[in-house]
């Protein structure tokens, strides 16, 4: 799963090439939302799940914090095993290993570490992980696919609605980036 985990955490790179000394040119498209609804995968049908959905400010902001206290966590977490193990922590026996994840100095990054690799595992294959399908293989998934018996409109048509919409709320959000 490292190749899903490395792809998310690597993701911050491309929402900060974006910076002030760019604005009016398109921001580079970062690998977090896949289009969709589904990929169609099982037929000859468009793959909507190919490219990617540009964010707009408020997500790319979000994003940007949460990977970066992602990124940071990793970074300590990885850190403090190594410190747990007198030295390098992938030099450490298999049963040496187990028992220092078991500390509970370990509880947090790892509830991170498996949280993400779960993730990775039952994923779509366009974010990194899942290759060769082999986490939808594994619980008998078929994969994504149209869902039956209804059309691309009727699957793509609005539930209700969006609260993104509430006037009150896109002005508190633009207030704060604007103090940024």
């Amino acid at each position: 799963m490292t190749g899903y985990i490395d792809a998310m955490l690597g993701t911050l790179a491309t929402l900060e090439a974006a910076g002030p000394a760019d604005e009016g040119k398109a921001a580079p498209v970062p690998v977090l939302f896949a289009g969709g609804p589904w990929s169609d995968r099982h037929s000859a049908g468009p793959d909507l799940m190919a490219s990617f959905i540009p964010l707009d400010p408020v997500a790319r902001l979000a994003w940007r914090t949460r990977l970066a206290d992602w990124q940071q966590q990793y970074t300590s977490g990885i850190a403090l095993l190594d410190e747990l193990a007198g030295g390098d922590f992938t030099q450490v026996t298999p049963v040496g290993q187990d028992e220092i994840l078991a500390r509970p100095e370990a509880c947090g990054f790892l509830s991170l570490l498996f949280g993400h690799t779960i993730e990775g595992m039952y994923s779509n294959p366009e974010y990194g992980g899942n290759r060769g399908r082999a986490g939808w293989q594994d619980i008998g998934f078929p994969g994504d696919s149209q869902p039956l018996g209804y059309t691309s409109a009727e699957v793509e048509r609005c539930d209700g609605r969006d609260q993104a919409g509430d006037a009150s709320v896109v002005a508190d959000v633009l207030k704060y980036l604007e103090s940024l």
